[in-house]
């Protein structure tokens, strides 16, 4: 990102935030933007990777009352919070010169964001994904040179399948796979970074914390570190986990049947538990339809001037709902995209 298309951003961030000067100036919205964020456990002197991370946390513009806060991911380079964790991931991987590539398997934002942290870093980079991948986001992976491999759309214990085949390409070329699904720093650089942030800005006041679900990264590391927060401060932060209706997490979470996995929201929703999921730090899933997501994510773009990922729309459906089942509760959202990826299916563009 420029440093003019950071400046710009900033002064629409701070036009938001001065729009919600008729709400009550409560303890709330004074610590939604304190004057400093924790540092970056991952600092770099580059200005693009520089921009990663330290994102805004805004009122809802639907809730008046500014009790449902939302941590805006969306705004990151790659308009995602997969920047976090290709950054915290490849830095250090790369850090000890073992590895000279970089390959991932991605379908969706973590694609983007290894390409261009990789690119920063100097390093060539192999994405596979299957075919139906959307041009958008093969268009943000060649954007930043890497190399894009487009494999059948088979099941998941074919050879072919993508995931399968990021690993050959990495076991015959001796290069470093990201693995978002297994690798345990997925949760660990939230713990490390998101929360820290999500903390200083809302600690005082949160008592929900509500996300989406993939991989389960986002979730887990930062609910680990508010919980932490939270007990040394003699109190607790309940965590809530949002999945598709049509989905394994929350079947795996609650111990329940499988049921058949269907779902079009972009990154919500599994087949099952993955390692990256760290159960014990999260108080309870709710399930949201696809065509639920949808219509939040329309909502918060064509009402409220706030475009986000129909993933987000799933997370702010819940967080809606917790906001009117407890009026004095104060309920933290992550926004994990924005919703300029999705404008094709959002409003057929």
């Amino acid at each position: 990102m420029k440093e003019a298309d950071r400046s710009n951003s900033q002064h629409f961030v701070v036009f938001l935030f001065t729009s919600f000067s008729s709400m009550p100036t409560d303890a709330t919205l004074r610590s939604a933007q304190p004057d400093t964020l924790p540092p970056s456990p991952f600092p770099t002197d580059d200005p693009i990777l520089g921009q990663i991370g330290g994102t805004p946390m805004l009122p809802y513009p639907g809730a008046e009352d500014g009790r449902l806060l939302c941590k805006m991911e969306s705004a990151n380079p790659t308009r995602s919070m997969k920047d976090r964790i290709a950054m915290g991931i490849l830095t250090e991987a790369l850090q000890n010169g073992e590895y000279d590539r970089v390959v991932e398997a991605s379908s969706g934002n973590t694609a983007g964001a290894v390409a261009l942290v990789a690119n920063r870093l100097g390093v060539p980079c192999t994405l596979t994904c299957p075919e139906g991948t959307s041009p958008h986001k093969i268009g943000y992976m060649k954007a930043f040179g890497a190399e894009v491999r487009t494999c059948p759309d088979v099941d998941s214990d074919h050879p072919d399948h993508y995931r399968a085949v990021a690993q050959r390409i990495a076991e015959d070329t001796g290069a470093f796979l990201v693995d978002q699904y297994h690798n345990q720093s997925n949760p660990g650089v939230h713990y490390q970074w998101t929360g820290p942030e999500i903390w200083a800005q809302a600690g005082a006041d949160m008592t929900h914390l509500v996300s989406a679900m993939g991989t389960g990264g986002l979730v887990s590391g930062t609910a680990r570190h508010v919980k932490e927060q939270a007990a040394d401060a003699g109190r607790d932060v309940t965590v809530v986990g949002v999945d598709a209706e049509h989905s394994n997490i929350s079947t795996s979470f609650y111990g329940a049947d499988a049921v058949p996995y269907d779902t079009c929201v972009e990154g919500l929703g599994k087949g099952g538990e993955l390692p990256t999921m760290w159960f014990d730090h999260v108080d309870e899933m709710r399930d949201v339809a696809d065509e639920e997501a949808f219509r939040q994510a329309r909502e918060a773009a064509q009402t409220h001037g706030m475009p986000v990922g129909p993933s987000a729309g799933a997370a702010l459906s819940v967080a809606r709902d917790i906001h009117a089942e407890q009026p004095d509760a104060t309920v933290v959202m992550i926004v994990c995209d924005g919703g300029e990826q999705y404008f094709d299916t959002l409003f057929d563009v």
